[in-house]
């Protein structure tokens, strides 16, 4: 026999509560909303109030809208229309939501005439994890054409409704979201996994002809500021605060401690492989590295791994060592972060900073990663008509560099005759005229980035 759920402490009957199990979208109803009661009678047409009950101390957070009950009833599995719910029932309610993130799981849905009673005599809320649940990357969104920016944001807009995992950020009217000069604006969007990102991409084009460009994903990192003499902190500044857009990262001179996401990696593959998978693993800074024998061919490697260099190409260098017969899987590692000596390396296109290119990588590998970066941005970028300049920064100072060089047109030559016959001095003035136009091109012209530019960050 399955128990009766037990009543709330405080449930005097008349209080109604009902805990948001899932919420999606239907194209015709609008969200539909599994729900449970937890206590009173929710009937169709009442007024409700939707409530996230508080979140790591934070009070209860009070939606600005409220709805009218259109629909309810039991899911058996199809669903039958009843009128009512009472507690200890599941059902569905339709209340003419049009977006799924309005009543996210584990929200609270109460009567619109008794919220402020709920809130104030402070009820009980019983809180969910799923409201605590974050996105894990992070990565900006823009469009391939400068002009797109209103197509891509609708469109984004209405893969969220059915895609309640993707988290979207926007600045006021987002005209300078992070793209600086070479990308324009954009939006910044959490995801949940590098599966999730490619999956983003691939529904934009699919549903909406939309191409667009999504740079290498970012995890959250947690900085812990030290006293230093030279750099005082604002009066109320906090000591301690999580940086999701590099752009946050704090300035050279300060002192400070960077903690970064670990997770646990636990690997399956033939166990002729298990060299290149230990030396992979050691490579992307694995820690606490085990191995144990499945059966008499297949090995099981466990080990503790920074977040970040699993979302970049770990997959890829996974497949390509053990020719595809290796499967992995993560989960969150105890503790779930872990101090490192990471720096903040900054790409440069002619002396201007790409904020999008930037990466984050231990210090003692700043240098060759960033070589392996400039070097496939030379070969993927386009040639221009004007000398393009990548470089490398880290801690204020060029760690790599590299050139691509100009489309240069032979001001010499006119009709197939030689300009000016054997007069030096004629050629050598036609020769500076286009030297000065080449430098007034490079200081004003504008360097196109493609999707490969930003893979070439993610497969450093």
């Amino acid at each position: 026999n399955i128990p009766p759920p037990c009543p709330l402490s405080d449930d005097d009957g008349t209080m109604l509560r009902a805990k948001v199990i899932d919420s999606w979208f239907e194209p015709r109803r609008g969200v539909v909303c599994l729900v449970r009661l937890l206590s009173g009678i929710l009937s169709e047409n009442d007024r409700i109030s939707i409530v996230e009950p508080s979140i790591d101390g934070k009070g209860p957070k009070v939606g600005k809208d409220n709805y009218s009950v259109q629909e309810l009833g039991l899911v058996m599995p199809d669903r039958i229309r009843t009128g009512k719910l009472h507690i200890g029932q599941m059902g569905y309610v339709v209340a003419g939501l049009r977006d799924p993130r309005e009543a996210r799981p584990g929200s609270i849905i109460s009567l619109q005439k008794t919220m402020q009673t709920l809130i104030s005599n402070e009820m009980e809320l019983p809180s969910s994890a799923a409201l605590t649940h974050q996105s894990v990357l992070y990565a900006s969104v823009h469009p391939m054409e400068g002009d797109g920016f209103d197509e891509m944001h609708a469109a984004v807009n209405r893969l969220a409704l059915n895609d309640t995992g993707l988290e979207i950020h926007q600045t006021a009217g987002s005209s300078n979201n992070g793209g600086g000069p070479f990308l324009g604006p954009g939006l910044r969007v959490g995801f949940q996994g590098l599966l999730h990102v490619e999956v983003f991409r691939q529904r934009l084009l699919d549903e909406f002809d939309l191409e667009a460009i999504v740079t290498p994903p970012k995890v959250p990192y947690r900085i812990q500021y030290l006293e230093s003499k030279n750099y005082k902190r604002p009066p109320g500044a906090p000591e301690e605060e999580v940086i999701e857009d590099l752009t946050d990262w704090p300035e050279q001179g300060h002192r400070f401690k960077v903690l970064e996401p670990m997770v646990d990696v636990r690997i399956l593959a033939p166990m002729e492989y298990a060299g290149s998978i230990m030396e992979l693993t050691k490579r992307k800074r694995g820690i606490k590295i085990q191995t144990k024998p499945v059966d008499e061919h297949i090995w099981l490697f466990t080990s503790a791994m920074p977040w970040a260099d699993v979302v970049t190409d770990f997959h890829d260098d996974l497949k390509s060592t053990t020719a595809g017969y290796a499967s992995f899987d993560v989960s969150e590692a105890d503790p779930p972060q872990q101090e490192a000596d990471l720096v903040k390396v900054e790409l440069l296109l002619n002396s201007e900073v790409v904020d999008p290119l930037a990466f984050v990588c231990h210090r003692d590998a700043a240098q060759s990663q960033a070589r392996v970066v400039c070097q496939k941005l030379q070969e993927v970028l386009p040639r221009q008509q004007f000398v393009t300049v990548i470089q490398a920064k880290a801690d204020g100072r060029f760690i790599a560099s590299a050139r691509i060089r100009a489309y240069r047109k032979d001001v010499l030559t006119k009709a197939g005759k030689t300009v000016g016959g054997g007069d030096i001095s004629r050629k050598k003035k036609l020769l500076q005229k286009q030297k000065k136009g080449k430098k007034r091109q490079q200081s004003t012209g504008k360097v196109q980035l493609s999707q490969a530019a930003f893979n070439s960050v993610i497969s450093r």
